[in-house]
């Protein structure tokens, strides 16, 4: 055993056992340290050697380590301290060990120069100080947290006590190095100082730099690990994991847990061809087992998440037999594009083999040494010998190519500079020009050539062709001609016009299109020209230049093989014969102007000729272009005469087919107006004229003209139809005033309904009208008038459910939508079809439906008939939709009149038990509330006047808030019960009952039950006043239905003015003005309050009351006035 000095580690390991006695596992000193578990093991076995530690084996492969006391108090308790003198002092100054002793008082009685130079103090001025004014006073002004640290070291004075080491820092000053220090503290218990401490600072700055150091990097290290792309792990030798990164747990498909269990060997390791690897044959295993490095090892691992993946594996041992490290990469991707790569290149291989085998140049391959390596057919043939004669055999040799040809420089120099090159050559043994070309690469040549020789005969015939050429553009007679290449660049001038016009044929080759002229617009319509030539096209057209006319024809040369090579312009000078025409113009101004206004007239006619000659078997028929055009055909077509009738209508096909036998047989000219239908579908009006030709009277050939009048027919048709239209809209004009002005006179319904159909059926447009309404129960239409036909809908049943097939017609979807609808062509009307074996019989092409409507009311349908088509389009329809209102609303005044002027009515009385829960309305009965007038304003909207008592306010404004048609209420208190307006907005019930004619007479709500008393003309359709309660409020029940005497509680000649002669917003001012509290004193309500809730002005309705009032003062006071 030794005992000599402990190394800094091994001291650093020491001070882990602070308590003397008290076991620790490798473990708990390995994480105190932050070192591996190896590491660990090695520094405590090296202290135990030393004596300084004791060990025992737990269990099966644990080992606890202890401090015994011995060693633990060898330098502290129980042994007496010498004086603090002599040689011993020097000892003490020269340790690196800050060191104060304190008497029993805690005065400093001794302190060495480490302290003072770690504290920067005078010795002198400290010894003899109380400690406690020491620390506080300077040591913690020297120290980070000096407060602490006063508070820690006073402490432990007062009780004089063993202290907890700690560390302290010691900030730098102008003669003190910046330090940390660890402070430990004992009691002097014997000796002259007994009862006084020994305070000790060790210097611990190196060891808190190389802990901070070595933190710093265990913390780069541990983000390094962690962004590695890589998988990093650490395995001990028994191949328990230490460390690993999450790459790594990725590559091997773990788990979140199962890193921390996983072991080596744990999943199975697959060579290439999917055996499993033996795990001494594995990375780390062989590196455990070699102590060597193991590199790019391959094989495939099926990780815990079910995916297989190839990975690149490589193990390090680490020193001192602690373990391995083990790095993974994911080579999935490599492994598979290596595969795919492998595949291409098959592929490709294969592909080049199948090219090589396409390739119609002749092919072969040398390489870097000139040996053929591959030739393919068509080189065996040109070179005259099999592949099997050259390959491995040099070019030179085997095909005698002389030393001076200069191929031999050529492919040498390609190989040699490795640039790719080729050329023209005549090629002696093979006695043919040829293309080369060659392509180097670092294993030799691939050389192409191409027997060019019928390309250089071409050539040839080509210079022929352009000396022919040039010595016709020389010697061109009266004109020039021009010769030109693909850059649009003059090739050869020449031509007698050239001398005239003074130019120089040589400067002009090589110039571009277009220098013979300067006016912009000429030069690109030349340019175009000659562009058009090379594409093939042939252009003719008149230039001026410089005063001359000239006519110029561009058009394309090509050779043998009819390709275009290049491009000839031939220039005339017309200008003699322009100024003949123009005199022959003059003098034939009245023909030439007569001949223009014929071709005009026959091109804007769109006029065709044709020619059937009757003296061959078969007939033999000719078309122009026009003609061609018409049918839709190209001129390219060949159409024989059966084939041409059948381009007609069927209908047409007899007459035409007479009309060209009587020709052929006497002929006999004919000229016909026909239907044809060309091959794009569209039917076509034409005019067929026909002039036989005969020769010793013998009918031999067929001329004749053919036209396109389908504008013309059509707007004939079209006139006609406009004409027809404008006829009717004036008829109609007429009818509807007519019919306006006489119902209005009518007194019922039935009379204005007969009127409507008796007036329409009059008309020189109609065929006849009806008029029926929809019966509720069955949801279909019954007739109340007819005129102009007998028994329409005794037949026939039409429908307004919406399911129904028999409701999609004109009048149930004028039902339904309350839009007139029109029919324009029943012939092609669908929507007719349920009724089409019926309707027939009547003969008519077009009908209307009109929706009888006042505001929300439907009272039925008007149908209208026309044997026009098309007859209700436009301000036709327009117009005759505004009968639909017309009638409506007389309708609706011939009931509201009769409802009025009635001494009898129909009475009925409706309840509903608690409205409040009937309308879901959140109050409790309670009070009383009437309404006793309703005032109808515009847009379907009324108001309502009535009064309640104080209780009844809330529930009022429950119904407000719960039924939808009422709007909103304002309340007018007075002496007595409340009064209130209440607004209605598309009231059901309300809308409904003016419709008919009707009025609500009385709403009383008391003790939540509602009570309504309606009144009705005794004609009016009670049974739908009914319905439309009970269906708006379910609730509802019909207490009496009786028929009762008016009371008379207002002047018959009042009810006059009130029905006949006041307007209806003269009425509704009054009456709101009246309920209002207006006319009360001092008044409830103002004139601009009354306004505001008619929703006019103040001005306007100041206006209809006043007149209102004169009205029926008027009928108070003048006696002559009829009641």
């Amino acid at each position: 055993m030794t005992t000599s000095a402990l190394t800094e580690n091994l001291r650093e390991t020491l001070a882990c056992f602070d308590d003397a006695g008290v076991p620790r596992t490798t473990n708990e000193v390995a994480d105190r340290l932050d070192l591996g578990r190896r590491s660990t093991y090695d520094r405590l076995d090296r202290l135990v050697e030393r004596g300084r530690l004791e060990t025992k084996k737990v269990g099966a492969s644990a080992r606890v380590w202890w401090r015994p006391p011995s060693a633990a108090d060898r330098t502290t308790a129980g042994e007496e301290r010498p004086a603090v003198a002599g040689p011993l002092i020097d000892v003490i100054d020269d340790a690196e060990v800050g060191l104060f002793v304190l008497d029993a008082d805690l005065e400093v009685v001794w302190l060495n120069e480490t302290a003072e130079r770690y504290f920067d103090l005078d010795r002198n001025r400290a010894l003899g100080r109380d400690n406690r004014a020491l620390v506080t006073e300077h040591l913690s002004d020297v120290i980070d947290d000096g407060a602490s640290f006063a508070e820690t070291v006073l402490a432990a004075d007062e009780a004089n006590t063993d202290t907890e080491r700690f560390e302290c820092h010691v900030t730098a000053g102008e003669d003190r190095e910046e330090r940390w220090l660890e402070y430990r503290s004992k009691p002097i218990e014997s000796g002259d100082y007994a009862g006084g401490r020994i305070e000790l600072y060790y210097d611990v700055t190196d060891r808190k730099r190389s802990a901070h150091a070595c933190n710093t990097e265990r913390t780069l290290l541990e983000r390094v690990l962690e962004a590695s792309p890589t998988g990093i792990a650490i395995f001990d030798t028994d191949g328990e994991i230490r460390r690993a990164n999450q790459q790594f747990s990725k590559c091997l498909g773990l788990t979140e847990t199962d890193p921390e269990t996983y072991v080596l060997g744990g999943l199975p390791l697959l060579d290439e061809d999917g055996d499993v690897i033996p795990y001494a044959e594995r990375p780390a295993a062989r590196a455990l087992a070699t102590g060597e490095s193991v590199v790019n090892q391959h094989g495939q691992v099926e990780g815990r998440d079910g995916q297989t993946r190839w990975l690149s594996i490589n193990a390090e041992p680490l020193d001192d037999d602690a373990g391995v490290i083990v790095t993974v990469d994911d080579i999935t991707q490599l492994k598979e594009q290596a595969k795919r790569l492998e595949r291409q290149h098959d592929d490709l291989e294969a592909e080049l083999d199948a090219v090589f085998e396409r390739i119609d140049d002749a092919f072969y391959a040398l390489d870097d040494e000139f040996r053929f390596t591959y030739v393919n057919d068509r080189a065996e043939t040109l070179l005259g010998h099999s592949e099997s004669e050259l390959l491995g055999r040099n070019i030179w040799q085997a095909l005698s190519v002389p030393v001076d040809d200069p191929l031999r420089d050529r492919y040498q120099t390609a190989l040699a500079t490795q640039t790719a090159t080729s050329f023209e050559r005549y090629s002696e043994p093979l006695d043919i020009w040829e293309i080369v070309k060659v392509f180097p690469s670092e294993s030799g040549l691939s050389i192409y050539f191409t027997d060019i020789s019928e390309q250089k005969e071409r050539e040839r015939d080509l210079e022929e062709s352009e000396r022919r050429y040039r010595t016709l553009v020389e010697n061109f007679p009266n004109g020039m001609v021009t010769l030109f290449d693909d850059d649009l660049e003059y090739t050869l001038v020449g031509g007698e016009l050239v001398k005239q016009c003074r130019l120089d044929p040589d400067q002009l080759v090589g110039a571009p299109a277009g220098t013979l002229f300067t006016e912009p617009a000429t030069c690109d319509q030349v340019e175009a020209a000659y562009q058009r030539a090379l594409d093939g096209e042939t252009t003719t057209f008149e230039v001026t230049r410089n005063g001359r006319e000239l006519w110029i024809q561009v058009s394309p040369v090509t050779d043998d093989d009819g390709i275009v090579f290049s491009g000839m312009a031939i220039y005339q000078d017309i200008t003699e014969r322009k100024r003949k025409e123009r005199q022959l113009r003059e003098h034939e101004a009245t023909l030439e102007r007569t001949t223009e206004l014929l071709e005009q007239s026959q091109q804007l006619a769109s006029v065709g000729a044709w020619e059937l000659d009757v003296s061959t078997t078969p007939a033999d028929l000719r078309w122009t272009d026009e003609v061609y055009r018409i049918h839709g055909l190209s001129p390219e077509q060949e159409v024989d005469l059966e084939e041409s009738i059948s381009f007609y209508h069927p209908e047409d096909q007899p007459p035409l087919r007479e009309a060209i036998d009587r020709a052929i047989e006497d002929g006999s000219p004919y000229d016909l107006t026909l239907r044809i239908v060309p091959n794009d579908g569209d039917l076509r009006w034409v005019r067929s004229i026909c002039d036989p030709v005969q020769t010793d009277g013998e009918v031999v050939a067929l001329r004749g003209a053919f036209q396109d009048i389908t504008e013309r027919i059509e707007h004939e048709q079209d006139l006609e139809r406009q004409r027809e239209q404008l006829a009717a809209l004036n008829n109609l004009n007429d009818v509807v005033r007519s019919i306006t002005d006489e119902v209005i006179a009518q007194s019922t319904r039935e009379e204005i309904e007969r009127v409507v159909c008796e007036r329409l059926a009059e008309a020189e447009s109609y065929l006849f009208a009806w008029v029926g309404d929809v019966d509720v129960d069955s949801q279909t239409v019954n007739l109340r008038a007819e005129a102009g036909v007998d028994g329409y809908l005794d037949e026939i049943t039409i429908s307004t459910d919406p399911d129904d097939e028999r409701s999609q017609g004109p009048t149930g979807r004028a039902i339904l939508e309350r839009e007139t609808q029109t029919s324009q062509d029943i012939e092609a009307d669908s929507r007719h079809d349920p009724w089409r074996d019926h309707i027939e019989q009547y003969g008519f092409r077009s009908s209307a439906a009109i929706p009888i409507v006042y505001e929300d009311t439907v009272y039925g349908v008007l149908n209208v008939y026309a044997d026009r088509p098309n007859a209700f389009e436009g301000e036709e329809r327009a117009v005759v939709s505004q009968l639909g209102e017309v009638v409506g609303h007389a309708i609706a005044a011939t009931e509201r009149k009769r409802a009025l002027m009635s001494d009898d009515v129909v009475e009925l009385q409706f309840r509903i038990r608690d409205i409040f829960a009937a309308v879901g309305a959140d109050a409790t009965a309670a009070g009383t509330i009437t309404l006793d007038h309703i005032v109808p304003i515009e847009n379907d909207e009324y108001l309502a006047y009535g009064t309640l008592t104080e209780d009844a306010i809330a529930g009022m404004d429950a119904l407000v808030e719960t039924i939808p048609h009422w709007a909103d209420i304002t309340y007018r208190t007075a002496d007595g019960p409340t009064s209130f307006e209440l607004r209605l907005s598309d009231p059901p019930v309300l809308s409904t009952i003016a419709s008919l004619g009707g009025a609500i007479e009385r709403v009383v709500i008391e003790d939540g039950d509602y009570r309504m008393t309606v009144l009705l003309a005794p004609g009016a359709d009670v049974r739908r006043a009914i319905d439309v309660v009970q269906t708006t409020y379910p609730a509802a029940e019909l207490l009496k239905h009786r028929q009762i005497a008016r009371p008379d509680t207002t002047a018959e000649r009042i009810r006059h003015v009130l029905t006949d002669e006041l307007t209806d917003r003269q009425r509704a001012a009054l009456e709101a003005a009246y309920h209002a509290g207006f006319f009360e004193w001092p008044r409830d309500a103002s004139g601009e309050d009354v306004s505001e809730s008619l929703e006019i002005a103040p001005a306007t309705f100041h206006q209809h009351l006043r007149r209102a009032q004169k009205k029926i003062f008027e009928s108070l006071l003048s006696g002559s006035r009829a009641p």
